[in-house]
């Protein structure tokens, strides 16, 4: 019983402790930077939907009302964090597609998306696995314009404009792709918009195959070396090559194969 008012003491003097050191940390304004950060460390460690903004809370020390100067909810939180990962995304793909025939470039989307999920991982989650828990989500559909309504809110603003970005950066993606295979045996795959956005879909949905195997350790790290050479190479490159020999199937021409520089 006598230990008691010395837990007690001691526990004052770690909770005064833990709010300096918030004090300390946020008082030029990072908090909103220390609880995306800690969404993000709990994403990678926990998995998606597994916290809340009180776990938030108690990860970077504050108080559960902190974090409503800057988010009104767990998904505007997450949905901003996603937005982020798009930007980062986009700042590491603007130069992919590159080299000198279809093969290489096409190597180097692989490589430049892969890279970012290896960098980047929780942020990879986050975009693409987090699902928002108050606002109802539209079927995903690439294929098709996104149509919002308005927003009435901070959360829905927040989420839908990681939407957008989302789609944006799938629209940027498809349109590189259909440029830098427009010479190749594949150019079929992506004449028009439709086929270049189909294309760009399945080739999405491979790529992210490998990336989400990755993420949950079902791949051995060597497959994402080099420049994720490994995975290009047993996966993509002979997906492409099977849509390439389609292709010389139904038009009777021969596939030209390029060398994808490594």
């Amino acid at each position: 019983m006598s230990s008691t008012p010395k837990q007690g003491v001691a526990g004052r003097r770690q909770a005064r402790g833990r709010a300096a050191a918030a004090r300390g940390r946020y008082h030029h304004g990072d908090l909103r930077r220390a609880l995306i950060d800690a969404a993000l460390a709990l994403t990678l460690k926990q998995g998606p939907g597994t916290y809340t903004l009180a776990d938030l809370c108690r990860a970077v020390g504050v108080s559960p009302a902190a974090p409503y100067r800057h988010f009104e909810s767990l998904d505007q939180l997450t949905a901003e964090a996603a937005r982020e990962g798009f930007a980062e995304l986009d700042g590491m793909t603007a130069a992919s597609f590159r080299g000198a025939d279809w093969q290489a470039r096409l190597a180097s989307c692989v490589a430049d998306f892969l890279g970012f999920v290896r960098a980047h991982p929780a942020h990879a989650v986050v975009m693409f696995e987090t699902r928002a828990q108050t606002v109802a989500e539209p079927d995903f559909n690439p294929l098709a314009p996104l149509d919002l309504p308005a927003s009435s809110n901070a959360t829905e603003a927040a989420v839908y404009d990681c939407w957008r970005a989302g789609y944006a950066s799938f629209a940027r993606y498809a349109q590189g792709l259909a440029q830098a295979l427009a010479d190749s045996p594949l150019a079929p795959a992506v004449a028009g918009r439709q086929r270049a956005l189909e294309t760009a879909l399945a080739l999405f949905t491979i790529v992210y195959g490998i990336a989400a195997q990755w993420l949950d350790r079902a791949l051995p790290d060597d497959w994402l070396d080099r420049g994720a050479r490994k995975a290009f190479d047993k996966i993509v490159l002979p997906w492409a090559l099977g849509v390439a020999a389609q292709i010389e199937s139904a038009s009777g021409t021969k596939v030209r194969a390029g060398r994808a520089s490594g």
